[in-house]
């Protein structure tokens, strides 16, 4: 217990010390450059300011000479502007300088109120423009003469400060390199007074530790070791013993995962021939919102209305409708597919009046292809609500379809609201996981969950989908389709 105890005060004593000249060298360093930095801002400063002040002076006299020889408002004002820019400058200068500075300050200020002498007079009508044309110039120059005067006593007081600097800055650095030397020396000495008490056991404990990473649990006895570091070398040696019955209970382990990996198995197959008998039911969900749409515009136009629009808009729900419920449980075909969407943007187109406008474009000899009935309805219903809907005018919901070699690319595209990057990532991770999306953003809930599920268990692998979108620049969603083989 005392090895333990005089280890650690030792230490402690050791940390204080080197944390006391660490932050002596740190404190006379920072020091040290804070002033010399000061002395640099300072001297641009004061110089930046004094080279303004000299353009200062030259635009002030030109617009008040422009303004005694025209006369315009413009030209005055310009020249009060700066004049009190001038003023603003030599402020910048009177706070970075010493009493001599600021009675030199003093008379450039007194020369800016002699330089707006010969503008009042004019103005009072007490002397000729000629006069005070002259008199302006004259006292412009003695203004530039006397700052040219101040800008050497300046630049002397300037290095005066400097070498003040330079000096203090010497003698700290002398102080840093004495307590350096001290802080090397001190370390060297704790280095040669630990190295017998505290590193042999080290380099036995670390050729133990090596005898254990290859397999070697025979460890070497840790002698003459303070407190802490036989604390660790029998806490090492039990840690060995127990990684040495580790082993058999891993290989038990490993086998009893083989076990579990196998029902793992078993279950995802049952859980694969649910997801089969899921699929009829999931083809029978119809948005029960859009027919109440549509039937309440239909009723609307029926009564504003007498004429052949209201006879087609009933007569494409029917087919719409007629088309549902026969496919609720059964495949249909592109075609089918095609025809039943355009009775369903035939009725949305009217139920939008004008606001949104649809694009089919489809071959005219459409690929044969067997696949879920009602799954472009869901996709477009998706694009409407959450894409487009929000748009008051120009907003567009197209359809394409196109054959790639063997295979048939469907894409619905609209110009609506878009997704976010976190907002699509969400909804392609609830996709992968066959989850339902409830994020209310644009393809999400039931519909697409719905399409993509029943798709990926009708086509297997063949099945490619993809969804790209954008805040503000729509959404486009890729179906592609392996097509059926020719007879």
């Amino acid at each position: 217990m005392k090895a333990c105890s005089s280890i650690r005060s030792q230490l402690h004593a050791v940390l204080v010390l080197s944390a006391v000249l660490c932050v002596s060298v740190v404190l006379l360093s920072s020091t040290s450059t804070q002033e010399a930095i000061q002395g640099t801002r300072a001297f641009f400063a004061c110089n930046s300011a004094l080279s303004n002040f000299y353009v200062t002076v030259d635009k002030m006299d030109s617009f008040a000479r422009d303004w005694v020889y025209s006369g315009n408002p413009e030209d005055y004002e310009n020249y009060r502007q700066q004049s009190e820019l001038a003023r603003e400058e030599l402020e910048v200068i009177r706070v970075l300088g010493d009493d001599e500075v600021s009675w030199r300050l003093g008379r450039l200020e007194n020369m800016l109120h002699y330089y707006q002498q010969p503008i009042d007079a004019l103005q009072a009508g007490e002397s000729a423009a000629y006069e005070t044309y002259n008199m302006l110039a004259y006292r412009c120059t003695l203004i530039r003469n006397t700052a040219t005067t101040y800008y050497t006593y300046l630049a002397d007081y300037l290095q005066e400060s400097a070498d003040a600097v330079q000096a203090r800055w010497q003698r700290k650095w002398v102080a840093q390199v004495g307590v350096l030397t001290l802080l090397v020396a001190v370390g060297l000495f704790l280095n040669s007074f630990y190295s017998k008490s505290i590193l042999r056991p080290i380099q036995t404990m670390t050729q133990n530790a090596r005898k254990v990473q290859h397999g070697d649990f025979r460890l070497e006895p840790v002698e003459k070791a303070p407190a802490e570091l036989a604390v660790m070398a029998e806490a090492f040696a039990d840690m060995a013993g127990q990684v040495e019955q580790n082993i058999d209970v891993l290989k038990k382990n490993a086998q009893l995962e083989q076990i579990l990996l196998r029902q793992e198995s078993e279950r995802l197959s049952m859980q694969n021939l649910v997801t089969q008998a899921e699929l009829r039911s999931l083809q029978a969900q119809i948005n029960p919102h859009f027919l109440f749409n549509t039937l309440s515009m239909i009723s609307k136009s029926a009564y504003l209305s007498h004429d052949a629009t209201t006879s087609e808009l009933i007569d494409r729900l029917a087919q719409f409708l007629r088309y549902a419920l026969d496919k609720s449980s059964t495949t249909s075909t592109l075609q089918e597919e095609i025809n039943s969407i355009e009775n369903y943007l035939f009725i949305q187109k009217k139920r939008f009046a004008g606001r949104l406008d649809f694009v089919v474009d489809v071959p005219e000899q459409i690929p044969k292809l067997q696949m879920p009935a009602i799954v472009l309805q869901p996709l477009v219903e998706n694009a409407i609500k959450h894409g487009v809907d929000p748009l008051t005018e120009e907003a567009v919901i197209s359809l394409k379809v196109r054959t790639q070699g063997r295979r048939v690319r469907i894409q619905i595209e609209d110009n609506g609201i878009g997704m976010s990057a976190q907002q699509l990532e969400n909804l392609q991770s609830c996709l992968n996981l066959g989850l339902d999306s409830s994020s209310g953003g644009k393809g999400g809930g039931i519909g697409l969950t719905n399409v993509y599920r029943r798709l990926k268990v009708y086509f297997g692998s063949e099945f490619q989908f993809s969804i790209e979108s954008e805040e503000n620049c729509g959404t486009l969603i890729t179906i592609s389709l392996p097509m059926e083989e020719e007879e």
